[in-house]
């Protein structure tokens, strides 16, 4: 959650609404909180980080559900994983 500088908390509503006035102004495409912190997933899962890791910055449960969550991702991971080991022994 975030706060203010007195201590007390956001509301959602008021986060959202400057969020899509930042959004307006930079001209890109308004996305809602959920739509980043997929994106982050994602870019994490992609580039490299352990499952273990996103699931925590995630604060998933379990890796489990990151796993369940991100299934595209992963699939595409397992398949390309032979590739980058066998570029890492041939390298």
């Amino acid at each position: 959650m975030i706060h203010q500088q007195d201590g007390r908390w956001l509301r959602t509503n008021i986060v959202r609404e400057y969020f899509k006035e930042v959004c307006k102004r930079a001209k890109v495409p308004i996305l809602s909180s959920h739509a980043l912190r997929h994106s982050h997933a994602v870019h994490l899962l992609v580039f490299g980080a352990n499952i273990k890791y996103a699931s925590e910055r995630l604060s998933h449960k379990s890796a489990h559900v990151t796993a369940d969550t991100y299934l595209h991702i992963t699939e595409k991971l397992e398949k390309e994983s032979p590739d980058l080991y066998s570029n890492y022994i041939n390298s």
